[in-house]
């Protein structure tokens, strides 16, 4: 039986390499010479595609929030309230538990200073925010609630992913109480009329 050729080499084939190699194996194992020996190319090939590991874990960073972003809008829906943040709050264990090492490549690149990266986090807030709006809350106070939940998804899903958690056989339960918690916040803040 014939071997099957590889696809053609392009920059999103090297994304795609590079994240099946994250999840499977972890984010440090991705190089360019490893990402170029299953490629069957060398590593100076790779260099037509990307400039560097640095720039190849800025893409595996927009990537993942790129499919994050998509994951938590279908997951949210039409819901509202309390079952719109218990639904990004699964997608994004889910997304996180599915693709543990593209998830990682998120912290390895500064979230600010550089333009695609600044926009891939604000399409992933801009999710959050359009999901709290069935509360009443002004605009500011719906940014604010929506940087909030990113940061406490963000931090539940990591310390879920690295085995962080000091009590993992009750993360369900840990994660349900978080969810609670922050809407029950939410509602605090909720005022009659209120827009801005």
């Amino acid at each position: 039986m014939a071997k099957s050729a590889s696809p053609k080499l392009n920059r999103s084939v090297v994304v795609d390499m590079a994240a099946s190699v994250a999840d499977a194996e972890g984010l440090d194992a991705v190089s360019l010479s490893r990402i170029a020996a299953d490629a069957g190319v060398t590593q100076p090939a790779l260099y037509k595609h990307v400039s560097g590991i640095d720039e190849l874990m800025q893409l595996l960073a927009l990537r993942a929030r790129d499919l994050l972003a998509t994951q938590l809008q279908k997951a949210v829906g039409k819901k509202s309230r309390d079952k719109a943040v218990s639904a990004l709050a699964s997608a994004w264990r889910a997304f996180v538990r599915e693709h543990p090492g593209l998830y990682a490549a998120t912290d390895r690149v500064p979230s600010i200073g550089d333009a695609e990266i600044e926009e891939s986090l604000a399409h992933v807030v801009g999710v959050i925010t359009s999901a709290l709006a069935g509360y009443a809350l002004t605009k500011s106070q719906r940014d604010e609630s929506a940087l909030a939940l990113r940061s406490a998804l963000h931090g539940f899903c990591i310390l879920e992913k690295d085995q962080g958690h000091p009590r993992p056989e009750s993360i369900d339960k840990n994660l349900a109480q978080l969810v609670k918690i922050f809407c029950r916040g939410v509602e605090s803040l909720e005022r009659p009329n209120s827009s801005e």
